[in-house]
């Protein structure tokens, strides 16, 4: 059962990519560039040896990134700002 919703789920996501590439969307692009690096971290994690000890920071550093991201671009939004 599982593995009949994930299908719908990617071929409804592969619908979506198309409806935004015909209609030329930067989104289209984005999406490809996203699905390209998932791949790799993919198959970089399978590679990876497996972790008898985890720190306690890993779990947190996606997030973490993240919210620095966000803070940046916020921030060069407020410098830049509307004229």
């Amino acid at each position: 059962m599982w593995a009949s919703l994930i299908t719908l789920l990617l071929l409804g996501c592969l619908v979506l990519w198309l409806r935004a590439w015909q209609r030329g969307s930067k989104l289209a692009l984005g999406l490809a560039i996203g699905a390209a690096l998932v791949v790799l971290g993919g198959l970089l994690l399978q590679t990876a040896p497996v972790f008898d000890h985890v720190p306690v920071w890993a779990p947190a550093l996606p997030f973490a990134i993240i919210a620095i991201t966000l803070f940046g671009f916020g921030a060069l939004a407020w410098f830049w700002g509307e004229d």
